[in-house]
């Protein structure tokens, strides 16, 4: 007998508990538009759990059910919002135009053009070549690079670009080399704590950045790295030690590594023109211009030069971008109907602004991170739990769940990187199980820790 799928069972069941929840809250007395949001609330949850529909897909049939049921299209009374303003259709379109979308279209097109002009690699090479006298030194190399690129590439396109270089040196390896899992490992994992460093490292940031911004805390692109890259290098530095120790590298000695080429000049202007915008995004508080404005230089001059063209602009992530818009139209959503004060009467230790909130919201990131796409449970739990705290712990919640949202490593399919290192066959789950799981801990702790420091 077939078996029926995740997917299916959520494709049958979304319409129907979004109609439920909707029915029951006009039961108990909640407004229509209330009722109208914790519909969408329930079936993007459905969808994004199930992934009954492509992750992206979903976000925009949130955006389009929030136009048709909160904006009034038909004019009709009835319609009408009685918590406040009935939205239009403007206001709806112009809470998911973040500005935060602009700096995360930058960071596709400045990985877009090292990609095509091979400076991802070419780079790479040049940074592993220091690290190849002995194997503690090489793994640490790796994780090194896998990590600096994922702080400014999608997790993605790291990881591809890092397991072609890593190939060749597993390659010299033993068969039987219990190492070569360890060099295999330290890509994804170190690729994804790589995605903590910088709002544009990864979606969940930029969620994040998007809400906090809206409530009133402007967390600037140095600012963001003032908190979060003291905290990768010491993941990072867990990481190879808990590899080293799982995975010992034996009698192994050198590595030989390939001669490196040299950067074209498109190549060139890519380097400069990146070193220029980061210089820019790290110093906003001295020269006062929003990483949003300054992410229009590389999109001006990289497109002005010739770097990149429409067929390098198609090729984009443009579902990632409609991810984080439907992230956004989901937190407005909630905030406009004023669901979100609902939900907050549910939470614990939301009203007093105590850790327990914090650590709550933590471990349901870490937890339902694990099994479900990091960014879709970013979008389900950043409106709520900034909602929830009070303003002074507004961005410790929310840099804490989008922080944590890139520990969620334990399984293959937790992240992407995680799935190219599997789909290699040289790894069983055990193996990712035993690392990803304790150093997701370690850093899920160590995450709390700063959340707690940073709401007293």
């Amino acid at each position: 007998m077939k078996r029926i799928s995740v997917a299916v069972i959520g494709r049958v069941l979304a319409l129907p508990l979004a109609l439920a929840a909707a029915w029951a809250c006009v039961r108990v007395g909640w407004p229509r538009e209330q009722a109208s949001m914790a519909a969408i609330v329930v079936l993007a949850a459905v969808l994004w759990v199930t992934e009954a529909l492509p992750i992206f897909a979903t976000a925009l049939l949130v955006i389009a059910a929030e136009v048709f049921l909160l904006t009034n299209p038909l004019e009709s009374p009835a319609w009408n919002f009685s918590v406040g303003p009935t939205p239009s259709l403007r206001t709806v379109l112009g809470a998911i135009a973040d500005p935060v979308l602009v700096l995360f279209f930058s960071g596709f097109v400045l990985a877009r053009a090292a990609v095509k002009e091979r400076v991802d690699v070419l780079f790479g090479g040049w940074l592993l070549h220091p690290f190849s006298s002995g194997p503690v030194r090489m793994l640490f190399g790796i994780i090194g690079v896998a990590a600096l690129f994922s702080m400014w590439m999608s997790n993605t396109a790291t990881a591809a670009f890092m397991l072609t270089l890593v190939a060749p040196l597993i390659a010299q390896l033993p068969p039987g080399a219990t190492f070569r899992k360890a060099l295999l490992l330290a890509v994804p994992f170190a690729c994804n704590i790589g995605g903590m460093g910088t709002p544009i490292a990864s979606p969940p940031n930029a969620i994040a950045l998007g809400y906090l911004n809206r409530a009133g805390h402007h967390v600037s692109f140095g600012e963001w790295m003032l908190y979060a890259v003291p905290l990768v290098v010491g993941l990072l530095t867990v990481l190879g030690l808990v590899l080293l120790k799982a995975f010992p590298p034996g009698e192994t000695r050198g590595f030989e590594m390939r001669k490196v080429e040299r950067l074209s000049a498109r190549g060139i202007i890519t380097v400069v023109v990146f070193v220029v915008t980061v210089l820019l995004w790290i110093t906003e508080t001295f020269h006062g211009v929003s990483s949003s404005v300054v992410a229009l230089v590389p999109l001006t001059v990289l497109l002005v030069a010739g770097v990149i063209g429409r067929l390098d602009i198609n090729e984009l992530d443009w579902d990632v971008l409609l991810l984080i818009a439907g992230g956004f139209a989901l937190g407005w959503g909630m905030s406009v109907t004023q669901l979100d004060q609902r939900i907050v009467a549910w939470l614990p230790g939301g009203e007093s602004g105590s850790g327990l909130l914090v650590t709550a919201l933590v471990v349901a990131t870490l937890t339902l991170g694990t099994f479900l796409s990091n960014t879709a449970v970013a979008n389900l739990l950043l409106p709520i739990g900034i909602a929830a705290a009070v303003a002074t712990a507004q961005q410790a919640v929310g840099m804490a769940i989008a922080l944590t949202a890139s520990l969620t490593m334990a399984l293959p399919i937790s992240t992407p990187p995680n799935a190219m290192a599997f789909a290699r066959g040289d790894l069983a789950v055990a193996d990712m199980v035993r690392v990803g799981a304790l150093v997701g801990a370690i850093g899920g702790a160590l995450v709390l820790a700063g959340a707690w420091w940073l709401v007293r």
